[in-house]
């Protein structure tokens, strides 16, 4: 894999920035190709945000982890792909009815403006729960790893493109989907000492080796010191 090639499967988290700092932050870092746009800043922002970032020609990944009725999933996902952004992220556990009349929204928005239809990516277990988390908080009692497998099976038969997992049941996974069913991973850390709030981590070489198609990065390179280094030091790291 080339650097170029590289620089496609790195996910820049915008997460804790506002508009001018991400403006001024993807000047100075032009290699950067995608970025995640996440609830907070989209609340605080709005789809301004967005245009902002497709003027600056970056590739966008819309991560509000969608989770509604099945109508109301629809016309979001409707809504939504009419802001032209690339991928779009919705719980799995919505249920299927959800999850395929999602993908119906998305295609139906995207075809009235002549858009590309965005990649919907469900979203598994997040990477901030522990086991202890799911067994006590929801009395789930088979493991992560199990639950991750079921909810991308039920993304997989739903007709989405791909999922949101973290880098530990990737592995697993790739052995079960070809690459073009997409594996989305954040609790990436170039040190795994350092996991803030994130539980299940992996660097990001040991991801894409485990079958990663793209990584989600943030504070790693957005809170370094010399984040345009760091961020070419990953891609090298990964090709």
């Amino acid at each position: 894999m080339n650097i170029q090639n590289s620089e496609e499967k790195i996910i820049l988290a915008l997460d804790g920035l506002n508009k001018n700092e991400i403006i001024n932050f993807l000047k100075k870092c032009p290699k950067i190709k995608w970025v995640k746009v996440g609830l907070e800043l989209f609340c605080r922002e709005g789809p301004e945000i967005i245009k902002i970032l497709k003027k600056m020609e970056k590739k966008i990944f819309l991560d509000l982890k969608l989770y509604d009725i099945p109508n109301t999933m629809y016309a979001t996902c409707y809504q939504i792909s009419k802001l032209g952004v690339d991928i779009i992220s919705l719980h799995s556990s919505a249920g299927s009815k959800a999850l395929r009349i999602s993908k119906e929204g998305s295609l139906k928005g995207s075809s009235e403006f002549n858009l590309k239809p965005p990649t919907l990516l469900g979203v598994t277990v997040l990477t901030s729960f522990s086991s202890s988390d799911i067994k006590n908080d929801f009395n789930i009692q088979t493991s992560i790893e199990e639950n991750v497998l079921k909810l991308a099976e039920l993304s997989f038969k739903s007709g989405l493109d791909g999922c949101v997992c973290s880098p530990m049941e990737l592995k697993t996974l790739r052995l079960t989907y070809d690459n073009n069913f997409l594996l989305i991973t954040p609790g990436i850390r170039l040190d795994k000492k350092v996991n803030h709030d994130q539980n299940r981590v992996m660097t990001p070489k040991e991801a894409i080796s485990s079958g990663a198609s793209k990584l989600v990065i943030g504070r790693s390179i957005t809170q370094s010191e010399n984040p345009k280094r760091v961020f070419l030091d990953i891609c090298e790291s990964i090709s």
